[in-house]
């Protein structure tokens, strides 16, 4: 009889996590009505009525940038980060049951909650992306690629440091959900997503420029155009404090507070 070698805690975690996330998918897409559609349908409906808006106020385009470009390098990557942190607020109660097996952690529930919604948001951006370019014929090019894909890293690594605030947060107080999910409309506001911000008055961007999801958004834009106005106050350092702060933050409360999270 052939002895199979102990598999590393790795290869452990990483099995985990690709069962979790094979059963997210099947969830999204199978379980929940109209959930595929929905995941689709939101940034859509969300590009739309702003196009929409600015079509009311005869504001066909600006400078630097056309207008649903514009737009769609805002509104879908807010929607990406937003879904990601609030997703993972709700893994523990999604996946409860699961953590009567000592293999999987709430570590993996967060990383499989991540993984689904990046891929599922990145491909709806791609998706719309592809229609624009090719039968839109919007120029979608990418001026800084690197400065532009480090951006991403810094918003998505943001946004799983929130995602884990946010879970250890409502595991200690449930009512906090509604507060963090509320708390997203006023930043979908202030975070120039659906607006440009380099028309305000900089006594007005200064205070904005204590979001740094404004930064990120901003960045991307900015990387994607060389002609498209940068501000003084926006810059990749700030959301990247940000970002390492909220990922140290959520490390060490999960370490207090793991065992609380699988016993509750």
């Amino acid at each position: 009889m052939v002895m199979m070698p102990p598999r590393s805690a790795f290869n452990i975690s990483r099995a985990v996590v690709f069962a979790m996330v094979l059963r997210e998918m099947q969830v999204r897409f199978s379980s929940r009505r109209l959930g595929g559609v929905w995941t689709l349908l939101e940034p859509l409906l969300h590009l739309v009525l702003m196009m929409l808006i600015y079509a009311y106020i005869r504001s066909k385009g600006l400078p630097g940038m056309e207008l649903p470009v514009f737009l769609l390098l805002g509104v879908l990557p807010f929607l990406m980060f937003k879904n990601i942190s609030l997703n993972m607020m709700e893994a523990l109660e999604a996946n409860r049951a699961l953590f009567a097996y000592r293999q999987i952690q709430v570590m993996d529930a967060w990383v499989a909650r991540f993984v689904v919604h990046f891929c599922i948001s990145a491909s709806v951006l791609l998706l719309v992306g592809f229609v624009m370019a090719f039968w839109g014929g919007y120029d979608l090019t990418i001026r800084a690629p690197l400065e532009w894909a480090l951006a991403w890293l810094v918003g998505l690594t943001l946004a799983f440091g929130l995602g884990m605030i946010y879970c250890t947060l409502a595991e200690v107080m449930p009512e906090s959900k509604s507060i963090i999910r509320l708390a997203y409309f006023p930043l979908y506001l202030l975070s120039g997503a659906i607006f440009p911000v380099w028309h305000l008055p900089s006594s007005v961007l200064d205070w904005m420029a204590l979001n740094p999801w404004l930064h990120v958004i901003e960045l991307l834009r900015v990387d994607a155009s060389i002609s498209y106005p940068r501000v003084d106050q926006i810059n990749l350092l700030y959301p990247a404090v940000w970002a390492a702060a909220t990922v140290f933050i959520g490390l060490g409360l999960y370490r207090a507070r793991r065992l609380h999270m699988m016993a509750a």
